[in-house]
Parts: structure tokens; C-alpha cells; sequence
């Protein structure tokens, strides 16, 4: 039985594209580029960052470790900014950090810092620990969620103490009095927004959590500590100090771009990619962890 030869389908011509125009490739270039860079900047910042802190919490904790075992955990004088002070736990909020002396923003990329001018933890007076809510780990995100009679447990060079958590307060809330805080207190300060999108990424207050210690004998702070800290470490202050890194970290980007453009002509894909990999993710890490510190220390 024969059917019918069917007639061809005729498939439609192929639509032809006009190719960009030099300005119009360049606009693209340059859109493509920058929505690139501002996805990294985000991916860096919620979640390279927390990489890059925790890191240096690994190193930070066998510092203090031994520092503890052989008793030379300073807790008096001026102290060098980034040296381990004290190992703070808040069992509630789950929190466990190393504690570092300074407050600036790169004191601050490596975990919770000791405010220079305030006493040790459980020495007399109110001793101020500040930490990012956001970026670089965020081990502070959930101070705001402390409630009254949470224990704060803190060690240092001079023993083990416990604090318990009067309030969480923020701007223009009252401010516990001198007979509430006691002969020793704890402030956790931290930053947190007035909405719930801003308090997830982009906070612009000042969150405080006071505590009274309640175990361990309280201890004389030695003399010679600072009297006063540099704008940089005070709270939400960015280090503009950074700047010129960031200068050169960008140089060192567009130079490696242009060098491997010129190589583009010359190598094989693998080849390129090969190379190109490790040099731009490498100067993109650097230019990025450069450009953080000039935020908020608290953000």
C-alpha cells in the first residue's frame, strides 16, 4: 500500500542579527561588568567574608589557648589592636568568639573587639565589646535577641566570668543606672536597622546589651590604660584610612585585565582561563576586603 509522498517542509530562514555598534557593545560591556562586580560585592559580604573571619577565629582561639595556658594574656596597659583578650559565650544566642583589642573595621573583620578605653571584662567599670551584625560572620546578628537574665560568660587573662543580661536597648532608650550595672558590667554593642529589611541588611542604629557580672570576683583594672580611642573605633565609623589600599588593589585589577586582554590574542581558552582564574579572583578578594573596611565597623 503506497501513500502519498508529503512535500518538504520549507524551514524559515535564519534571523540575522545587526551586530552592536561599538557604543552600544561598550555600554553593554560596561553594564555586564558592574552588575558583575555588585553581585560579587554581595556574595562577598554575606558570605566570603564569614570565610575569611572564621579563618581567623581558628587562628585567634590557639593564640589565646596558649596564651591562657602560659599566663600571658595582657589585660592591663596599652594593648596591641588585633591581639586576643578574652573568649566570649553566649550560650543563649549561640554564641562563641574570640575576643580582640580594638574596634576599627579591620580590628572588627576578624571577630568581636574589646573597646581600648573601657575596662577588661570583669574588672571594675563597664567594659564595651563591640561585633558586626552583618558582614565578616555577623557574630553579633542575634544580640538583639538576648532577653533579661541571659548569662554572658567571658574568660580572660585573669579568670572566668559570668554577667547576666538587664536589657537590650537602642536609641533613646534608658540607660541602666550606676546601681543596676554594679561594681563590673558588660556591654555588647552592635548595629541593627529600624525595619525588618534593614535590620537584615542594612542597619543604621546603634543596639546595646548591658549586663551585670554575678560570678567572679571583681578585679582592679590596671593603671595606664587608654583615656580616649580614635575616631575609627567609635561605633558605625568606617576607617577611611583604607582608601589608598583600595587605590591600589584597583590598579592592580585593571592592570591584570588589560594584560590579560592583550593575552586573549595570543593563548588558548584553557590557557587563559587557566591563568586568568586564580590572578582575578585573587585581586577581586583583595579589592573587595579593602573596600569592606571603609563601612560601618558595626555593619
Amino acid at each position: 500500500r503506497w501513500r502519498a509522498a508529503r512535500a518538504p517542509r520549507q524551514r524559515p530562514a535564519p534571523v540575522r542579527r545587526r551586530p552592536l555598534s561599538p557604543a552600544r557593545a561598550a555600554v553593554v560591556m560596561v553594564v555586564g561588568g558592574v552588575a558583575a562586580l555588585a553581585l560579587w560585592f554581595f556574595l562577598y559580604a554575606l558570605a566570603f567574608s564569614g570565610l575569611q573571619e572564621g579563618h581567623a577565629q581558628h587562628v585567634l582561639y590557639t593564640q589565646l589557648r596558649y596564651g591562657l595556658a602560659e599566663e600571658t594574656i595582657p589585660f592591663g596597659g596599652v594593648i596591641t589592636p588585633g591581639t586576643p583578650v578574652a573568649y566570649l559565650s553566649v550560650p543563649s544566642i549561640g554564641l562563641g568568639a574570640v575576643v580582640v583589642e580594638g574596634t576599627s573595621s579591620a580590628d572588627l573583620s576578624r571577630g568581636p573587639g574589646h573597646l581600648p578605653d573601657s575596662p577588661i571584662p570583669g574588672q571594675r567599670g563597664n567594659s564595651e565589646i563591640y561585633g558586626r551584625s552583618v558582614t565578616f560572620g555577623a557574630p553579633f546578628g542575634r544580640v538583639h535577641d538576648l532577653r533579661p537574665g541571659a548569662i554572658i560568660q567571658v574568660i580572660t587573662g585573669q579568670g572566668t566570668f559570668g554577667f547576666r543580661v538587664l536589657d537590650v536597648r537602642g536609641p533613646g532608650d534608658p540607660v541602666p543606672t550606676a546601681a543596676q550595672l554594679g561594681q563590673s558590667s558588660l556591654t555588647l554593642v552592635t548595629s541593627g536597622g529600624s525595619g525588618a529589611w534593614r535590620n537584615g541588611w542594612a542597619p543604621d542604629e546603634v543596639i546595646y546589651a548591658d549586663a551585670t557580672l554575678v560570678s567572679g570576683q571583681v578585679q582592679q583594672a590596671p593603671s595606664g590604660r587608654p583615656t580616649g580611642v580614635p575616631a575609627v573605633d567609635k561605633p558605625m565609623a568606617g576607617d577611611t584610612n583604607e582608601a589608598v589600599p583600595v587605590i591600589f588593589w584597583l590598579q592592580g585589577l585593571l592592570l591584570a585585565s588589560w594584560a590579560l586582554g592583550q593575552a586573549y590574542t595570543r593563548w588558548n581558552a584553557w590557557q587563559l582561563w587557566l591563568v586568568a582564574a586564580p590572578v582575578l579572583l585573587a585581586l577581586l578578594w583583595g579589592t573587595t576586603g579593602a573596600a569592606m573596611l571603609l563601612l560601618p565597623n558595626l555593619a
